[in-house]
């Protein structure tokens, strides 16, 4: 059989070899360049990672991930464990990440279930950040586990944990809840809390961020159960059940959303439904929201300053620097952060 460039018999897969050959320099030199640790000295010159790219890219070179990872010991990535995919918080954050991680030639892998553990058993991410520890069964110890493991490179977003070999950010919504019911109750007579289903043992009322609404209603000695909405997870399915809660006799008139995803889908259907917002609806989102997720206006929410930015600074940070060490705390305080869809404080 014969290729056809000039009867030549065709080639298996371009190599780091070949690579190296093609730019002049040596293999150990390329394999610096192409495995993501372009910026150590040892990868050379400006100039001689430019060629060696140039090379890659000249004879199609794809690399092997699996056989980078086990010779370097680095996965090529950064995995967010996020649960979800219907969450702007999510989407804001993956963005912010995959932005600065594509600058250490890192990518960026978005896990939309809480199959978190067992992904990173069998992975190997350069940095990993879990974000429902405290919400699955389980969830510390899993932790722990992965960082016994051969896994490096893991932040836990907990309230609960303290670092054990992995880094953890403490930042906790629940006292923000507290708040942003205060807040609401001050000027209304019943504060309504909008949350999604939730597949877990107990459902939404067992969930933390529930339970922390429901001691503030009741510090106020209010009914609380009977305040918690329920809707089907999603940010069409909470928008279309808004719409049906708004049109009811008995509708709202403050409401502490869940999530920032819920906070826009509510803000959709008051829209829709042609309340004046905040005179007829006022609502607050608990979790920071992205501005190109808000449509008429920016939504109330307690949620943390520069949250997306100093997330992805420590996820890189992580996946760059392997060398081991005991993990640290970042403490998140949430405050407020007032929107168009509550009013002014007297």
């Amino acid at each position: 059989m014969t290729s056809d460039d000039g009867g030549r018999p065709p080639r298996g897969p371009v190599t780091l070899a070949d690579v190296a050959r093609e730019a002049g320099v040596s293999i150990a030199t390329a394999s610096f360049v192409l495995s993501g640790r372009g910026g150590l000295r040892s990868a050379g010159s400006a100039a001689t990672k430019a060629k060696v790219r140039a090379a890659a890219e000249q004879l199609g070179y794809v690399p092997n991930r699996h056989a980078q990872a086990m010779r370097t010991g680095r996965g090529g990535g950064i995995v967010l464990a996020l649960g979800t995919l219907e969450d702007p918080w999510g989407v804001q954050l993956a963005t912010r990440v995959r932005d600065r991680a594509l600058a250490h030639e890192l990518s960026t892998l978005v896990l939309a279930d809480e199959r978190w553990y067992e992904y990173l058993l069998g992975a190997s991410a350069d940095a990993a950040l879990v974000t429902s520890i405290d919400f699955v069964p389980g969830g510390p110890e899993q932790m722990r586990r992965l960082a016994g493991s051969t896994q490096t490179g893991l932040v836990a977003f907990s309230a609960q944990m303290e670092p054990e070999g992995f880094d953890v950010v403490s930042s906790s919504p629940l006292p923000a809840i507290g708040s942003a019911y205060q807040r609401l109750r001050s000027r209304h007579e019943r504060v309504h809390l909008l949350a999604p289903e939730v597949d877990r043992p107990g459902g939404v009322l067992a969930h933390q961020r529930t339970r922390a609404f429901l001691e503030a209603a009741r510090a106020h000695g209010d009914d609380a159960e009977a305040l918690v909405h329920v809707v089907p997870e999603g940010s069409h399915d909470t928008y279309r059940a808004a719409l049906d809660w708004l049109a009811d006799p008995e509708r709202p008139e403050a409401v502490v959303c869940f999530t920032g995803y819920q906070a826009v889908a509510l803000q959709l259907a008051a829209e829709r439904a042609g309340l004046s917002v905040p005179d007829d609806l006022e609502f607050v989102a608990i979790g920071d929201i992205p501005a190109s997720s808000e449509f008429f206006g920016p939504i109330s929410v307690y949620g943390v300053e520069d949250v997306f930015s100093r997330l992805a600074g420590i996820l890189v940070d992580r996946a760059v620097d392997r060398t081991d060490r005991p993990g640290t705390k970042h403490v998140f305080d949430w405050r407020f952060f007032p929107g168009t869809t509550t009013a002014d404080d007297a």
